[in-house]
């Protein structure tokens, strides 16, 4: 059995120790995508598909529902599916 040398729950600490050469690092590619432009990481496992990610909006009742509710819900779903961050590359990087 392994043991992580670092763990975190911050994705850009994760970055940075990867980047300073203390493991590999799975991330999704919109933190890592700035490095992999910039030829930083080294990319490993390149060929491996992980999970899709999933994002949820949490918002208070139908009771206490705001107009502006749908506004974010709409702005949010249309800025991911722009950034389309999952296809911007491998996310697997050392």
């Amino acid at each position: 059995m392994w043991r992580s040398a670092i763990a975190a729950n911050d994705g850009q600490i994760l970055r940075a120790a990867a980047l300073d050469g203390i493991g590999i690092l799975v991330q999704p590619a919109y933190i890592v995508y700035e490095d992999m432009l910039a030829g930083r990481p080294v990319l490993v496992l390149d060929e491996w598909d992980p999970p899709r990610l999933t994002i949820n909006l949490a918002y208070p009742s139908r009771k206490h529902f705001s107009a502006k509710v749908p506004t974010i819900i709409d702005f949010m779903s249309e800025h991911f599916a722009h950034m389309d961050y999952e296809k911007k590359g491998p996310v697997a990087s050392v």
